[in-house]
């Protein structure tokens, strides 16, 4: 599996943009490229999507994450994740409990990653 960095870096290979050209079309900062690439850090979700959708490509492809590492346990609303998923995952929940105002935001992107079982994990992250 790879990571984002390496998929970042695959696909502005694939587009021959260097990292100027990369933060113009991608509405980020030189600097956040170089550091996506290096490793250093890794977006927001909400940027994350944008760049995702300007590539043309899905969030899963972005991250180098296989679609099946999330798995549901409806009998008990578990999600069992295996890594690099278990750490998103235990993120997104505090930061559901955190952000109230950013629910909106969350909301959507879990509807986008997750469309067949997003109505279970929103359940799932409103509880306590």
């Amino acid at each position: 599996m790879d990571s984002f960095s390496n998929q970042l870096r695959k696909l502005l290979a694939v587009r021959q943009w260097n990292q100027v050209k990369a933060a113009r079309e991608l509405g980020v900062t030189q600097s956040q490229i170089s550091d996506y690439l290096g490793g250093k850090s890794e977006p927001y979700l909400s940027t994350a999507i944008a760049v995702a959708k300007k590539l043309g490509v899905s969030l899963d492809e972005l991250s180098g994450m296989a679609p099946s590492g999330l798995v549901v346990n409806e009998e008990e609303a578990v999600y069992l994740a295996e890594p690099p998923y278990h750490r998103w995952v235990e993120r997104l929940k505090r930061r559901w409990r955190r952000k109230g105002t950013a629910r909106a935001e969350m909301e959507l992107a879990i509807r986008i990653l997750f469309p067949d079982d997003a109505e279970r994990m929103i359940d799932w992250l409103n509880r306590p």
